[in-house]
């Protein structure tokens, strides 16, 4: 009987796992597809794949050869925020027990930082550029009577600004992790039916694992995380600023 009462407990957690898995995946596929629908809207050649960055897979859409104006990347870079989130907030409000919209929201808004980030940068630009996406980034195009040099993508060669970019995608790469990572241990630890601990203190604590009569979570603390990559962050920083001096 104790085995079997196991095998019952450890089920959800699987299932909440792979449930998991697969709208991450799911919401991915979804996210780039109405990028390339968006795409040959405007006349693209949309072309999909998947690569590895920082350790961690991604999939993309481009379309290399094809130009589009400012504001015709700017819809193509914000579509599938704009319509995934709102059709998930429409379907959570009529059927708000499909909790799992939300986590379609939290995802898509997630993977389309980079999107918006492009898009505050294209909206600093005259409407009269164009842009080319490529497999490797993208390519402005400005007519001759605008500056290139007021543009906003430059190219700095400030060490300090590097160390702080490398901080940034360090600090998001370490968040992902935890993240993730609280999805996968949480099956994992009651699987092995490992007891409740704090990693840390009662006032400086990283993780917790509950295990007990009233059910099992972990749990990240992520002011503790964040102090801890903001000191290591300062310190990197600081050496980079003291070479920067020195040459």
């Amino acid at each position: 009987m104790p085995n079997q009462t196991n095998q019952t407990n450890q089920l959800p957690a699987l299932l909440v796992f792979l449930g998991f898995i697969g709208v991450l995946f799911g919401q991915i596929i979804i996210h780039e597809l109405i990028h390339g629908v968006a795409f040959a809207a405007f006349g693209g050649s949309p072309r999909y794949g998947v690569g590895v960055k920082f350790f961690f897979p991604y999939a993309y859409a481009t379309s290399p050869g094809t130009r589009f104006s400012r504001n015709e990347f700017l819809v193509i870079g914000l579509a599938p925020l704009v319509v995934i989130d709102l059709l998930c907030l429409v379907l959570l409000a009529i059927f708000p027990q499909a909790a799992w919209l939300g986590w379609i929201v939290v995802f898509n808004t997630s993977g389309a930082s980079g999107d918006l980030w492009m898009a505050t940068l294209l909206l600093r630009c005259p409407a009269s550029i164009e842009v080319e996406d490529r497999r490797t980034g993208m390519a402005i195009y400005a007519p001759s009577h605008v500056d290139v040099r007021s543009l906003p993508f430059k190219t700095s060669s400030s060490k300090v600004r590097s160390a702080l970019w490398v901080w940034g995608n360090a600090t998001l790469i370490v968040l992902m992790v935890l993240f993730l990572g609280s999805f996968l241990l949480m099956p994992i630890f009651q699987i092995l039916q490992v007891s409740s601990f704090v990693l840390g203190t009662d006032t400086f604590w990283i993780m917790r694992w509950q295990n007990n009569e009233q059910g099992f979570g972990i749990g990240f603390n992520l002011l503790s995380v964040l102090a801890i990559a903001a000191f290591f962050g300062l310190v990197g920083i600081l050496v980079k600023a003291i070479d920067s001096k020195r040459q």
